[in-house]
């Protein structure tokens, strides 16, 4: 008998639209193991304090969503972990290993002076 194993969610995107998040931020169309996806208020809600968590948006700016506005005054709570440089460098490495492209880089760390990427928006 074959033993299943426990994976760890070690970031979650909240998002309008999970399957573009998914190739929006891994470069890849199915979600790993260790990926959540969050698409309602509830799973906004819910997410345990500490989670790494990155918003990605499909939407006009002046057109948010309910659970965009959810996720911003949950992320202003400060119990939410954006990315840090590290970890958008373990995801270009990840998706390098997988074939594909990362779209989350380190490379943003001049347009954020270092800061912790803890949301993005794509039209």
């Amino acid at each position: 008998m074959t033993v299943p194993r426990l994976t760890t969610i070690r970031l979650t995107i909240v998002t309008n639209h999970a399957d573009r998040a998914v190739l929006a931020v891994l470069g890849v169309e199915t979600a790993p193991a260790w990926l959540a996806i969050v698409t309602t208020l509830e799973g906004v809600r819910d997410l345990a304090p500490g989670s790494k968590v990155i918003g990605q948006w499909f939407e006009p700016r002046k057109h948010r969503s309910a659970l965009e506005w959810a996720f911003q005054t949950r992320r202003l709570k400060g119990d939410l972990i954006g990315l840090s440089l590290q970890d958008c460098d373990r995801l270009a490495d990840w998706a390098a290993r997988h074939g594909s492209h990362a779209a989350v880089e380190s490379s943003l760390a001049a347009a954020t002076g270092g800061m912790v990427v803890s949301e993005r928006r794509i039209l």
